[in-house]
């Protein structure tokens, strides 16, 4: 069984970019760090692998996955599509429990002005309206493709427009979602993940 735990931590690390891009994973420096043995370390490295935030070379090394921009963009169409369908089930099929933690979140997003803690309630924001969507599949594939897509967030410089924007954007789709308004809850979700890479792309490409 993966130890949650370390998994969550190196992910973190991973997105976060305290791993950078190409760096090597030692198992048994790791391991020692955690206090286990290189097993659970080895397992856990090797779910990181398929979600392509590691790269593991037999009789090699195991190491950060660099950003490849091309690839992100290609996650990016797929993501664009796919979180359109999570705002449209959502609307349909959120709770008022559902409804209530959303907002709850939305007033700490309001809060926060640590750019780490705020990237973190924006995925579990996410995370709570892909979930509310009653489709474990398409919540799990939202998770592992924005997994893909953070570390951008930490490439790019701070953007106080950007940040001021998100919970603007979530008001709006809360009030869509409890009036179960799915084609408007939809565009809401597409235009909010367009806004982010526009972002980016003006961030690193800036002269």
């Amino acid at each position: 069984m993966i130890n949650k735990e370390i998994y969550k931590e190196l992910k973190k690390r991973i997105v976060y970019l305290d791993y950078k891009p190409k760096q090597v994973l030692n198992i048994k420096e790791v391991a020692k760090e955690f206090g286990v043995s290189p097993m659970p370390i080895r397992e856990v490295l090797i779910l990181l692998e398929t979600e392509k935030l590691v790269h593991i070379i037999p009789n090699n090394g195991i190491y950060v996955t660099d950003v490849s921009f091309q690839e992100l963009k290609d996650v990016f169409e797929v993501r664009l599509f796919l979180i359109g369908l999570s705002g449209r089930l959502a609307a349909e099929r959120i709770t008022p429990e559902e409804l209530n933690k959303l907002k709850e979140l939305l007033k700490k997003i309001k809060q926060e002005k640590n750019r780490k803690k705020l990237i973190l309630l924006d995925a579990e924001f996410h995370d709570l309206v892909n979930y509310s969507t009653k489709n474990q599949t398409l919540a799990e594939t939202l998770k592992r493709l924005r997994n893909q897509i953070g570390r951008l967030w930490f490439f790019a410089k701070e953007n106080d427009a950007y940040s001021q924007k998100i919970p603007e954007d979530f008001d709006e789709l809360i009030k869509a979602l409890e009036n179960k308004e799915q084609n408007k809850s939809e565009q809401i979700m597409k235009d909010h993940a367009i806004h982010f890479i526009n972002q980016i792309k003006m961030s690193l490409y800036a002269e």
